[in-house]
């Protein structure tokens, strides 16, 4: 599985999020991607995020919705992670 994603600062807190489809972005099939993603991304909290016309809808395990309001998410540049190669080893530069 391929999905895109990013490291960027919102409000002042450095997060990498992931740009999966948007049923994604919901308790229970997120959560399952969230513990994916974590991995790729061990010194950092991981949001999904999905991107839509009217804002932006999120999920993570903290309050990622407050973080996100008003950023442009949209606008990111964003890298492609296949989840399907293992994530790098601690002494390899992280994806980003």
């Amino acid at each position: 599985m391929k999905i895109r994603t990013a490291v960027t600062e919102l409000k002042g807190v450095r997060v990498a999020v992931a740009f999966p489809p948007p049923a994604w972005v919901t308790p229970g099939m997120g959560d399952a991607l969230l513990a994916r993603l974590q991995p790729y991304f061990p010194a950092l909290p991981v949001m999904l995020a999905a991107v839509r016309k009217h804002g932006v809808r999120t999920h993570a395990t903290f309050q990622a919705q407050a973080l996100a309001d008003g950023a442009d998410l949209g606008a990111l540049d964003t890298i492609e992670l296949d989840l399907d190669l293992p994530p790098p080893r601690p002494d390899q530069p992280p994806p980003f």
